[in-house]
């Protein structure tokens, strides 16, 4: 249970937004054959950027196994609205429900019901923004593909399986991960390039104790997460959670009423 419990950051790891304030991103050099490449990265990055500014709820699938059993098979559920994003889950019977700013990530125990910040950094350790530097390269598939109504071009990306490794050790997943195989893929609308759907799937070993002296165990994780924008989308924050937000408030844009929405009621 406590292992299943600890691999929890690692099914955030699509539904935050890019928000984390990291460095200077690092140039890859430019070649005749990496151009299609960072090409395709651009587009990436462009429609990444675009989920921090943008108003959107989303659906995010997630299916885990560890070692070749499976142990969860959940959606999880959510909005985003400049600075907040929300998400909410059922995890083994359990409701979970979660807050972040970007900064700070506030979660509700679900044995006792009270707020509580996570000790676990999730929106500084493995979002859409951190990613988007693990990509080595991506390039467009042959085909197409549509995402409810709105068509696509996908961008298949292949990632620094030790940066990937890094990130989960920063996001509290221990110290020891060996990822075996790894599929990143981002739907990127033709017309306004907007990110309508990520999906990630990996196979890893990993040590949960994070000391490498054993209880190692084998994970394949798939998380599918389709998003839908709109301006009239709003995250209203709990007292409780404003509090440990350490001061709370900056969502009056939350609260204004009347705003267009930005593409009508998306299906």
């Amino acid at each position: 249970m406590k292992s299943l419990w600890r691999v929890l950051p690692l099914a955030l790891c699509l539904a935050i937004p890019a928000m984390s304030e990291d460095g200077k991103k690092e140039e890859p050099k430019k070649t005749e054959a990496t151009k299609d490449s960072d090409e395709v990265k651009k587009a990436i990055s462009d429609g990444i950027a675009k989920l921090e500014e943008k108003s959107y709820s989303f659906t995010a699938k997630l299916d885990l196994e560890m070692g070749g059993s499976p142990m969860l098979n959940t959606e999880m559920k959510g909005a985003h609205k400049k600075p907040y994003t929300k998400m909410a889950m059922e995890m083994m019977g359990q409701a979970m429900e979660i807050y972040t700013n970007g900064k700070v990530t506030v979660q509700k125990n679900p044995q006792s019901g009270a707020w509580e910040k996570t000790e676990t950094n999730m929106a500084g350790g493995f979002d859409p923004k951190q990613l988007e530097k693990v990509i080595k390269t991506a390039t467009w598939d042959d085909k197409e593909a549509k995402v409810g109504s709105f068509v696509c071009r996908v961008a298949k990306a292949t990632v620094d399986k030790k940066k990937v490794a890094k990130l989960l050790g920063q996001n509290g997943m221990g110290g020891q991960a060996d990822i075996s195989k790894s599929s990143l893929r981002f739907y990127i609308d033709k017309k306004d390039g907007k990110v309508r759907r990520m999906k990630l799937s990996m196979t890893m070993s990993m040590d949960m104790g994070g000391g490498g002296g054993g209880g190692g165990m084998e994970l394949d994780v798939t998380m599918d997460q389709r998003l839908t924008y709109s301006s009239k989308v709003k995250v209203e924050l709990p007292e409780e959670v404003k509090t440990l937000m350490e001061g709370g408030g900056g969502d009056e844009e939350n609260k204004k009423d009347g705003e267009e929405d930005e593409e009508g009621d998306e299906k």
